[in-house]
Order: structure tokens, then sequence, then C-alpha cells
């Protein structure tokens, strides 16, 4: 009697329900952090963070596999961060330019689902991959990008911000960069495994564009809206519908792919060559990478790329256009990544520790302008400095425990919900509630952060009372 192996793998599995409702729930609030402690593609590490760790937990992938999937997730995730989408928000506002508006949203919405899904999803084929062709992936993203940018987004020839006040765009960029990515991948992988990358960017795709297209209402709905209303943070409404929705996309997808994702892993064969973990080791490469992605490769390209652009720049064509790729965000990813195949598991240190750090970097430069005396600023860098070292113990001693996905996960969550508590003392005014009602305070002033607190507590009983994870 033959023995159906695929459904043993599953047996036991958490229900459809909650491969949707916990990394929405996740998402939502890794958006909306993201968005109050730092914008950009390194804020965008922590929704992707967040939804990886679930998604790791509901399949319950062993510990060792999942350090490696959430360095692809925020670097997928925060590939779209580099898109500037102010000025687009801005034409909701207008009921002239609203559709324009809505149509730029709902398109960068998409390409940041897309590129996040398909990169995510590579992490998840990871064993089954060979390292040459991760990496030659990611050039040709890179290659795709220029492309994207220098036929698409420097023309201007679809603009999605405001031509009286130009902002660079990069959304074409990310397209023909994930276009790129997908086409060699359908070249090299077999028809199972792209099946599940083209999944992830179909429904990455599908969430993204709703998410961000249908969240955007919510400026147009305030636009609407008397001005003495108590909630008026509707940029922030529009965050937590994007990562609701492109959250329960994604998990859908994971739901969808399970069983082949599992006989993937589960493959004896697979992993030929595992690394024991050695704490030392994997916090040496962690804070390595950070400081090639913080400071060594920002310092020299960001400098390369202004003395170009200045009036008595480079001449040799293409030379800044290079250097502008190479200092953008996907370049910062392609390190992450092969930092991760040399040290598989320094992945946590990586996707755990160096998502914090951005955010204590974030946190300190706004206690800290850049006005302040050069005489003092030694000490927002200790600070920075102590409080990363702080969570990256943390992660090494969670690492050397049994079952450390969910004590990852809390890890990030509240360390996140810490910095942007602390924000609060940023301005002394936003401790002020003097004149204020109950109502005022709670539904008003700090809303939001009641919003963040109630969220984490919400995910963090969810991932210690109904994810079961074996061993």
């Amino acid at each position: 009697m033959m023995i159906n192996t695929r459904k043993k793998i599953v047996t036991g599995e958490h229900p459809g329900w909650m491969f949707v409702v916990f990394p929405a729930a996740a998402m939502m609030l890794g958006w909306g952090l993201r968005g109050h402690i730092g914008g950009g593609p390194f804020g965008a590490m922590i929704p992707g963070a967040f939804v990886a760790l679930t998604l790791c937990m509901l399949l319950r992938l062993p510990d060792a596999f999942s350090s490696i999937v959430i360095v692809f997730a925020v670097t997928g995730i925060g590939l779209g961060g580099e898109m500037t989408y102010g000025q687009t928000l801005g034409f909701l506002r207008n009921p002239d330019t609203m559709w324009w508006g809505t149509l730029g949203t709902t398109l960068k919405g998409s390409v940041w689902g897309l590129l996040g899904g398909s990169v995510l999803a590579t992490g998840f084929l990871y064993r089954q991959l060979n390292h040459k062709i991760i990496i030659i992936a990611f050039l040709l993203l890179l290659l795709g990008m220029l492309i994207g940018f220098k036929l698409i987004n420097q023309p201007m020839i679809i603009y999605f911000s405001d031509p009286a006040n130009p902002r660079p765009e990069s959304w074409g960029a990310l397209l023909v960069g994930a276009f790129a990515f997908l086409v060699y991948l359908k070249y090299k992988l077999k028809a199972r495994e792209f099946k599940i990358i083209f999944r992830f960017a179909l429904f990455g795709m599908a969430g993204g564009s709703l998410g961000f297209g249908l969240g955007g209402f919510w400026m147009v709905l305030g636009n609407h809206l008397p001005v003495d209303i108590i909630f008026r943070n509707w940029w922030k409404a529009m965050e937590f519908t994007f990562g609701l929705l492109l959250g329960a996309a994604l998990g859908y997808a994971t739901w969808l792919s399970r069983e082949d994702i599992n006989t993937g892993i589960a493959d004896p064969s697979a992993d030929k060559n595992p690394v024991t973990a050695h704490g030392l080791k994997e916090l040496t490469v962690g804070l390595g990478v950070g400081l090639l992605i913080y400071c060594f490769f920002p310092y020299f390209l960001d400098t390369f790329v202004e003395t170009g652009r200045g009036p008595k720049g480079f001449t040799m064509p293409g030379l800044v256009d290079i250097a502008i790729i190479l200092s953008n965000y996907a370049f910062y990813g392609l390190i992450m990544v092969v930092a991760v195949m040399i040290r598989p598991p320094a992945g946590w240190q990586i996707g755990i520790t160096l998502t914090f750090c951005h955010c204590a970097i974030d946190l300190i430069a706004d206690y800290y302008p850049e006005s302040i005396a050069d005489s003092r600023m030694a000490l927002p860098a200790a600070i920075i400095i102590i409080m990363t070292l702080a969570v990256a113990l943390l992660v090494n001693i969670i690492q050397s425990r049994r079952k450390a996905l969910k004590g990852m996960f809390l890890l990030i969550v509240w360390s996140c919900i810490f910095i942007s508590l602390a924000r609060l003392k940023i301005n002394p005014e936003s401790l002020d509630i003097s004149g204020l009602t109950l109502h005022e305070i709670v539904f008003g002033k700090y809303f939001v952060n009641i919003f963040f607190v109630i969220s984490a507590i919400f995910i963090s009983w969810f991932a210690l009372r109904k994810i079961r994870i074996p061993g």
C-alpha cells in the first residue's frame, strides 16, 4: 500500500484562516510602525521581518531555515521602500487629480507586492536553489532597475509626483527589475519551484495594489470630513490598510503553497552542508553587514553620486547611474543575502538585529538633529551601538534555545514598540494632555500609539497561544 507522504507532511497543520489573519495583523502593525519610526527601504524591513516570522511559524519551519527566510523577506519587502509616494498621495486630496493619484498608488503598491512576494518566495526555496542562481537573479534585478530607471523614471514618461516640484521616482526601475528577476528564475527553475515564486508574486501584486490603492481612499475620506473630527491621521489609516491586505495576500499564498514548501524543506538531501551556530561568529557577521549597509557604502556611494551630479561632476557616461543603482537598497539586500549564504545561522542577526538597528538610528537621529554641535556627535552614535548590541545579545541568547522562532518574533515586535513609544519624548508637547477629555486622549491624541500596543498584544497572544510548533 502506498503512503501519501505529502499528506503526512501537513498533518496537524494550522487552519487556513490563520494563514490570513495572523500575517495580516502582523504586517498591519509592521507597516504602521514603519511609517511611525522611519520610512524608506530600511524602515520597510519592519513589516518584512514581521510577516516572515508569522509565515514561518504557521508553516512550522525549523528555526535554522526560518533565519534564512527572514533575510529574504526584509530584502524583498524593503525594496519597495525605494519608491517615493508622498506627492502621489497628495493628488488624492484634490478632486481633479484624485483618480491619477489612485492610479499611482495602485501601481506602486502592485510593484511593491510583486517584488516583495517574489523575493520572499525565493527564500522559501533557498535549500533547493544553487547559490549562483540566486546571485545572478539579484544582479539581473539590479540591471533591470537601471534599465527601467533610464527608460521610464528618469525621462518621466509616466510620472506620479508633482512636476512643479519633481522628485525622482523608481517604480519603473523596480518593475523592470522584478520582470528580469522572474524571467531568469522561470528559465532556471523547475516548473514546481517556479510555481511557488509566481504565486507569491501574483498574490503580492494583488495585495499590494488593493492595499495601497484602496488605502489611499482614507485620504479622500479625510478630505471630506470636518476638520474638528477627533481622528485625523488618515495617512496612518492608509498604512494600516496597506499592511493588512498585503499581509493577508502573502499569507494566503503561503497557505496555497504549504505542501510544496514543506516538501522541499523536508527533503534530507536539500541541506548538504549544515552549519553549526556559533554565537560570536553570527554576531560578527551581523554587525559587519550592518557597518557595510548603514555606514560604509552609503558614505562613499552617496558622496560619489552627489559629486558626479555637481557642476564639476564626472563626464564618463553611465558612471553616476551605476553608482545610483549601487547605492540602492537592492544592492544592500544582495549583501545581506550573500552574507546569509556564507553564514546561514547569521540570518537572525541580519533579519532581527539590523531591522532594530535602523529603528534605533532613526530614533536617535530625531533626538539629536543635524544642527547639533560636532563635539556631541559621539553620544548619539554610542547610544545606537549600545541599543543595537543589547538586541544582538538577546538574539544570541534566544538563538541558542529550542523553539527560538517565537522568541525572535516577540523580540522584534516589542523592541519596535519600545522605539515607537520612546519617540513620544522627542516632542515635549506630545506628552501634554492638559485640557483633553479621556475620549480625546484615547481616540485622538494617542490613538495610534494605543493601536500599536493593542495590536502587539494581539499578535503576541496569537503566537503564544494559537501557534503550535513541534519539537
